[in-house]
């Protein structure tokens, strides 16, 4: 890791870069769940899309005389 300029150091309180980056660290965990959370849903919905998609084809079906050519 390069080192900072020394002037930056004074500067800075004493472990503000290690919060900094702990920060960065938990949000991005934070979004990755977010993330992960959304997609279980998206997985729920086409389930349920899927599910739908077949009670209609079954229901077109049904609706349908079947006759000596099929």
């Amino acid at each position: 890791m390069p080192t900072l300029p020394p002037g930056l150091t004074e500067w800075l309180p004493s472990g503000f870069i290690t919060a900094f980056l702990g920060l960065l660290w938990y949000e991005l965990k934070a979004s990755k769940a977010r993330i992960n959370k959304r997609i279980d849903e998206l997985r729920e919905d086409m389930k349920e899309i899927r599910q739908d998609v077949k009670v209609l084809l079954l229901q077109q079906a049904a609706k349908q005389p079947i006759t000596p050519e099929r």
